[in-house]
């Protein structure tokens, strides 16, 4: 049988902390694992010593947090105020809009504004988000 070398060790640490950051949703989390699998890299290309393979880890995880923090910081540019997802997605009419009234969302009762007459039952798209209000139009 053959022995585990630390390589072997950091990687099954990478994996552990990559469970645990699945159950959590933080982005620190993710660091961590990322800085323990280039540690296992590292390791098994020149097999330093425990210390620096400690540094290493240290190193790796603060560039692999700066690299997530740089993307989220990217993708929150993109989507200022969160709903931008929204747009464009389909909706249920469930009150009358004639120019209020309030449509279904994921499961989630929204009010409404649309230029439109749109009736009971029928079908919109998302074209602008305000606070708790959504702007539709008719799907055509």
């Amino acid at each position: 049988m053959e022995m585990i070398e630390h390589w072997h060790i950091w990687l099954i640490i990478a994996f552990l902390i990559l469970i645990v950051e699945l159950m959590s949703g933080t982005y620190f989390l993710l660091a961590l694992a990322g800085g323990a699998a280039l540690t296992s890299i590292v390791t098994w290309w020149i097999t330093p010593d425990l210390t620096a393979q400690l540094f290493i880890f240290a190193i790796a995880s603060v560039i692999t947090y700066l690299l997530l923090l740089s993307f989220r910081k990217k993708k929150e540019a993109a989507n200022t105020d969160g709903t931008t997802h929204m747009l464009g997605q389909q909706v249920q009419v469930v009150d009358n809009i004639n120019p209020l009234g309030r449509v279904k969302y994921k499961g989630v009762l929204w009010q409404a504004k649309s230029e439109d007459k749109l009736k009971k039952g029928s079908f919109a798209e998302i074209i602008a988000v305000d606070g708790s209000t959504l702007t539709v139009k008719a799907l055509n």
